[in-house]
Order: C-alpha cells, then structure tokens, then sequence
C-alpha cells in the first residue's frame, strides 16, 4: 500500500508539474506582449504587471519540488526491496549541478540576511540571483514522465518558432507599430518595476543599436518579438537553436526552423548572440572554446577586460567590457565579500557610486554585491555542462553536445550583460537542460 500510495502522489505530482511548466514556458514567451495587448486595448496599468506570472508559476513549481522532495526523502526509509519497486522516477537523486544550484540559493540566502539594503531592493536583486537556479533544481525533483518531457520539448521549440515568427514579422513592419498603434512607450513608463524602459522610442536601446552607426549612418532598429526586449529574445532564439541544431544532430527537425531561429536572433543585434554564434562555430570546427571551460573561459574573459580597460577606451558598445573591469578592480580593493546584496550593480539602493560598480555586466553586477561568492553561479554552470555532456556521452545522443552549448552562450551573456541575471529567454535554456538530465528522458524516444 506504501508503494502503491507514493506512485500515486508521485503521478499527481507530475500532473500537476505539468500544467505549471506549460503555463511557465508560455509566460516566458507571451506574456510581455499579452501585457503590452492588453493596455493597449484597455490603458489599465495593471496589464504592466502580467510579467509577475513567471514569477509566479516559479514559486508554485518550488512549492511542488519541495512537497516531492519531502516524499522522495520518505521513501527512501522504506525497506530496500519497497524501494526498489518504485519507479525510477521517484526515487530521490540530484545530479551535482542541482545540488550546487542549492547550495548556491543556500549561501546568497545567508548573505543577503547580512545585507544593508531596504526590503524591495534586496527582493528584486535576491530575485534575480535564485530563481532560475531553484527552478533548475525543481524540475529535477519533479516526477516527470518521458512522455511528459518529450512534449514539455517540443512546446519549448514551437513556441521559440512562433516567436521567431513575430520577431521578424515586427521587424520587417513600420515603427508605427510600436509608436503609434501599440505605444509601447507608454506601457513601459506604467511598470513600477522596469526602471529603464520610459526612454522615448528613438533614444531606447531596446529598440535601437548604435554599434553598427558607423557603417550605417544612423541607428538600427533591432527585433523584440513578444519579448519587448531584444537581449532576453536572443537567450530564446540561442535556447531554440541549440535544441534545433541537437535534433539535426540525431536525424530530425528541418533546416527552416533552425535558419528562422538564427535569423531572428541575428535581428536583435545582441552582441551576445553575435558572439556566441562566432564561438559556437569555433568549438565544432576546431573544438575550443568548449562547454566544459566553463571556469576557464570565465577566468580568461576577467583578465583580458582589465587589459582592455588599461586602453582607456571602453565606450560605446565596448562599455559592457568595463562593467566587468570595473567590478575586477573592486576585487583588487579588497572588497572580497561585495557591498551586499540589493546594494550594488544595475539594480543598486546604495551609495551612487555603487551603481557604477558591475554596470552592464551579470558577473560585473554579482561581484559587486557578493564579492568572491560571485564564482558560485560560473561553478554552478561548470557543472550543468558537465552532466549534460556525461548524459549524452552515456547514451551516445549526438544532440547532447549541442545543448550543453548553450551554456557558452549564457556565459558571454552573463560576462558582458546584465540582463543574463533575468528569468526571462535564461530560464528557457535552464529548463530545456534540467529536462534534458532527468532520469526519465531518453532523447531517442523524443521526436520534438
């Protein structure tokens, strides 16, 4: 009866898990233009707020990990021959990147009871710094079923399709879409909660790129889709066409769809998708920069941002490059533990000097609040490429590679943009990898 009564709270917990990651994965993709839809059909402020549903649907799915783990940790006082009539599925086991996910919510937790900063700064910024690693975690607690994953898959890569879709649709279309038929200015000026978005549509650099002005003569406009924002869109695009280049790797998906994916991601002109696409083709063509230098690759990046910042000449798009150079020097100051958390980098209520410190850089942004902790998430990541390319390794799965490829991605993202430490295209990737290294996908079995 034991047995029989934990695989029954077992498959609630994946029925339930089920709707709540469905629901996730369309917020992530929709619900920034469903806001923007919805206050120009009605002008109510609260459609600015839509965005919370991730959050939302986050904490839900840690509340369902947690009463499973809680389940799992019973099981496991079962006599032996109980437990090994279980299903695979519910039997307790992390891989070691989920547990370095936890300890890593377990230190920046105790840090942030230290810090000095008021209440909404520090929930902002302890938001951004947990909650995509807790939901990696989560989803490797939860029960799911190799059929459930395979179509968790491919609603990740539709909707990434669909979305490309609209982004190059809106691209293509007069900015009086956006100015006057949608007036996303005014929708960004409602959100009490995006600080940076109220900037007229010309001067906005979500809309508009100077990087290339010299070669064009004027400013570009870049692709926002349904994300309103163009460097969490390239993180999606990047999420969609690794998992498209892994399923060409084992015989499936069409070459549209991979084409539509790198064209849209091209058309947000983030020079993190720029860049991950030149050491994307680097790693399969000479094999480095690869997944697995992950710390390596980091520790490269820092010294060669002092080296550039010594020039004297980090401006323009090469600011990014100073945000990191900036929070290395605050290294070598000696603040080793960071000025807290909620109390530095873009989303600072600290001292104005401390919004200096980290500016434009994720890695920049979290040493400057937590110091040397800041090399858990880098440790943490280290060790998802790790157990995605062990997985693959063990199951010959010839797509694995690609997917642990994104990692490099999110690396460039999280070294020179601040917005790798948003839920938003980010958490998409973490997801496609977390389902990825369940013990109950077998990537033969999916078709997406």
């Amino acid at each position: 009866m034991t047995t029989l009564s934990t695989a029954a709270a077992a498959s609630r917990s994946a029925s339930v898990g089920m709707v709540l990651l469905v629901s996730l994965v369309l917020a992530l993709q929709f619900s920034p233009a469903i806001g923007l839809l919805g206050y120009s059909a009605t002008s109510a402020p609260g459609w600015a707020l839509v965005g919370l549903s991730r959050d939302v649907l986050v904490v839900l799915l840690l509340v369902a990990a947690a009463l499973r783990g809680r389940r799992s940790a019973a099981a496991m006082l079962l006599p032996a021959s109980a437990s090994r009539a279980l299903p695979a599925s519910t039997r307790w086991a992390l891989p070691a990147s989920a547990r370095w996910a936890l300890w890593l919510a377990v230190t920046y937790t105790l840090l942030a009871v230290l810090s000095q900063a008021g209440l909404a700064a520090l929930a902002l910024n302890l938001r951004r710094l947990l909650l995509v690693p807790l939901l990696y975690a989560a989803l490797l607690l939860l029960p799911w079923t190799a059929a459930q994953i395979a179509a968790l898959l491919r609603l990740l890569l539709t909707s990434s399709v669909i979305v490309a879709l609209l982004g190059v649709a809106e691209r293509l279309a007069p900015e009086a879409l956006w100015t006057e038929w949608l007036d996303i200015v005014a929708y960004a000026t409602v959100n009490p909660l995006d600080p940076f978005g109220a900037l007229p549509f010309h001067d906005s650099g979500r809309f508009f790129s100077w990087d290339l002005e010299r070669w064009t003569g004027e400013p570009v406009r870049r692709a926002v889709s349904t994300y309103l924002e163009p460097t969490t869109l390239a993180a999606a695009m990047a999420t969609g066409w690794t998992f498209a280049l892994a399923q060409r790797a084992r015989g499936l998906g069409s070459a549209g769809t991979r084409w539509l994916l790198a064209l849209c991601g091209v058309l947000t002109l983030a020079k993190s998708f720029a860049v991950f696409a030149l050491v994307l083709a680097a790693w399969r063509c000479l094999g480095v920069p690869s997944p697995r230098q992950i710390v390596t690759l980091t520790a490269g990046a820092c010294v060669l941002a002092l080296l550039a910042d010594a020039t004297g000449r980090l401006e323009g798009p090469l600011a990014h490059i100073a945000g990191l150079a900036s929070a290395m020097h605050y290294l070598a100051d000696g603040h080793w533990l960071g000025a807290g958390i909620g109390e530095a980098g873009n989303y600072t209520a600290g001292l104005e000097e401390m919004g200096e410190v980290g500016t434009e850089s994720g890695l920049g942004n979290v040493i400057a609040q937590v110091g040397v902790a800041a090399l858990l998430p880098v440790w943490w990541v280290r060790c998802v490429a790790r157990d995605v390319l062990a997985k693959a390794n063990a199951l010959r799965d010839p797509g694995g590679p690609w997917l642990a490829s994104w990692l490099l991605f999110w690396l460039v993202s999280f070294l020179f943009s601040a917005s790798s430490l948003g839920i938003g295209g980010n958490a998409l990737g973490f997801i496609m990898l977390a389902l990825y290294l369940h013990p109950a996908h077998q990537p033969g079995q999916t078709r997406a």
